[in-house]
């Protein structure tokens, strides 16, 4: 039969995400499936929970399944528990697999992809295997450890799509038995940055004065996403820009509701209530960016990749990130913005205030960060080598 003449493959996409929250994990492998030669592969994506993004999912041409994880056995008292950890066992690692491996030969998918962790979805790892379905994963973190659960399902996996050379580098120092590593970095496609409201609008919905210079930190408030490292450089960066607005873009996740009063009291206890604002989660965040001059990352632990950095760098943003994880992958140093070293908040205020008072650097510098973004991080890239994956693996 003649290559052009063969149905599609049919690829199963597993989203593992239980927090609740929508991330960067999320965004990527929408921007894959909308980006896939659906005459060569046809997507389903499945989610354990329902989300704000499947109907973008539908659009880009995929069908979607929400499956819930299997609730695990909770049992008190001292024979409960034992019971309980030997009942989930059996249900993570072999009635789940059998139902996962049911559903692979039932729907007939030709690959399954995992897209968050070799850490995570073990159940998936040994069903696929099971009903005989090539398995690979996206590997998103930077895990220094693995369980040995982990590495024994590590072994059915054939490929380890590693989002950067920070991960990669992580993954093989683990040496896991099995899967080949590779490295795709995340793409992007610029267009998907649409600016649908004006500055002003954006301003007068958070009650910012048209004055104010706006700077910003975008994603999940979490403790290793460096929000307080940000607002201690604010309290410093403000004694030289007194009326400077630092936005914090995101919101903090189910399980992290108990940091929410941690930022609150920092936020007064560096006096900056009047500098910082928590915007919350925002549906278009093209709109809230189009606003800041600078755009800040300052993950405290080592960051696997920053998508968030691609997503300024579309709006020809200039960027001060951490100097840690693949931040240095990303943002070329002097070019398109600067790097500090993580946690100081100090050095983070320095390289703020050298880009706050220079117009024409920070100009220069966001051209600069769009042309890097195009020709090295954008989404054909990624889709192409994807697919070329696939193809490898599939024949």
């Amino acid at each position: 039969m003649n290559s052009s003449a063969r149905a599609p493959q049919r690829i199963l996409y597993v989203e593992g995400n239980l927090d609740g929250t929508i991330g960067g994990s999320f965004y990527s492998l929408l921007f894959l499936v909308k980006g896939l030669d659906k005459s060569r592969f046809t997507p389903t994506v499945m989610f354990s929970l329902p989300n704000a993004l499947i109907p973008r999912y539908e659009e880009a041409g995929a069908r979607v399944l929400v499956r819930p994880n299997a609730k695990p056995v909770l049992l008190g008292g001292f024979f409960g528990r034992i019971v309980s950890r030997i009942a989930n066992f059996m249900l993570a690692f072999v009635i789940e697999p059998w139902r996962l491996a049911r559903l692979c030969r039932r729907e007939r998918f030709d690959l399954v992809h995992l897209n968050n962790s070799v850490t995570g979805n073990l159940p998936w790892m040994i069903g696929a295997w099971w009903a005989n379905t090539p398995c690979i994963t996206h590997e998103r973190g930077i895990n220094p450890q693995v369980s040995s659960r982990v590495r024994f399902c590590s072994r059915f996996l054939t490929r380890v799509i590693c989002i950067s050379d920070a991960v990669r580098n992580t993954v093989e120092s683990l040496k896991l038995r099995g899967p080949e590593l590779v490295t795709i970095a995340n793409g992007l496609d610029h267009t998907e940055m649409r600016v649908t409201r004006t500055e002003s609008d954006i301003r007068a919905e958070l009650g910012i004065a048209p004055d104010r210079p706006v700077i910003g930190i975008i994603g999940n408030i979490k403790p290793w996403k460096g929000q307080e490292v940000v607002i201690r450089a604010v309290a410093l960066l403000k004694q030289t820009v007194p009326n400077v607005t630092c936005l914090l873009i995101g919101d903090f996740a189910r399980d992290d509701q108990a940091y929410r009063p941690r930022i609150a009291q920092l936020i007064e206890q560096e006096d900056v209530r009047d500098n910082v604002l928590v915007t919350g989660y925002r549906a278009n965040v093209a709109d809230y960016v189009n606003v800041l001059r600078i755009v800040i990352h300052a993950s405290v632990d080592p960051e696997p990749f920053g998508r968030v950095l691609l997503e300024a760098m579309a709006l020809s943003k200039p960027l001060v990130a951490s100097r840690g994880g693949a931040a240095p992958e990303i943002v070329a140093e002097g070019t398109t913005g600067f790097l500090f070293t993580p946690g100081d908040a100090a050095d983070l205020a320095r390289q703020l205030e050298r880009l706050m008072g220079d117009a024409a650097l920070r100009e220069s510098m966001g051209r600069a960060g769009f042309e890097r973004l195009r020709d090295q991080f954008g989404i054909d890239r990624n889709v192409r080598l994807t697919q070329d994956l696939y193809a490898q693996i599939l024949g």
